[in-house]
């Protein structure tokens, strides 16, 4: 038997593990009351290490797949999902200062006629303009409210949920 057919036989067996224990995690809500704190927190802590484990098995898997299957064209349909591979590098450090001062410039510049130097576009056409190159996931709701605007306003809240911080020891 190959690796791969071991490998694909064990992630069998683990995600009929997982199924078990998604069914006792469901039913989890009628112990939780009677249930110690410290088992409740450490076995969400197990759980957060069997999800960074996964992570870094993925992760593994994922750089040896694409280095032997290299680009594909189109998405590859497989049982349940579709693969494809995205080459990507990352961009860290930006000179966000230097970057949407040319911006900047250059709409200023495209809005210029050349020949009456008339300034076509307002400058909240401009602002709205240079937004579009930005990929803005988020609004900084503190710096919002020092020009009393309540970001409530802007988007869809959702219900307020808490989360565990579960920081491993090295």
């Amino acid at each position: 038997m190959s690796n791969l057919s071991e490998s694909v036989l064990a992630l069998q067996e683990v995600q009929s593990l997982l199924l078990t224990l998604e069914g006792s995690i469901i039913n989890f809500s009628d112990d939780i009351e009677s249930a110690d704190t410290t088992d409740l927190l450490q076995f969400a802590s197990d759980l957060h290490s069997v999800k960074s484990f996964v992570s870094q098995l993925f992760n593994e898997v994922q750089a040896n797949v694409t280095e032997h299957v290299g680009n594909l064209v189109i998405p590859v349909d497989v049982d349940g999902a579709t693969v494809e591979i995205k080459s990507g590098a990352p961009r860290k450090t930006w000179d966000h200062k230097s970057l949407i001062n040319d911006i900047s410039k250059r709409l200023v510049d495209s809005s210029v006629d050349l020949n009456t130097g008339e300034v076509l576009k307002t400058p909240t056409a401009m602002i709205r303009e240079a937004l579009e190159f930005a990929g803005i996931s988020y609004w900084k709701v503190t710096k919002l409210k020092e020009l009393h605007l309540d970001a409530d306003d802007y988007c869809e809240v959702g219900e307020a949920k808490k989360s565990l911080v579960i920081r491993r020891n090295k």
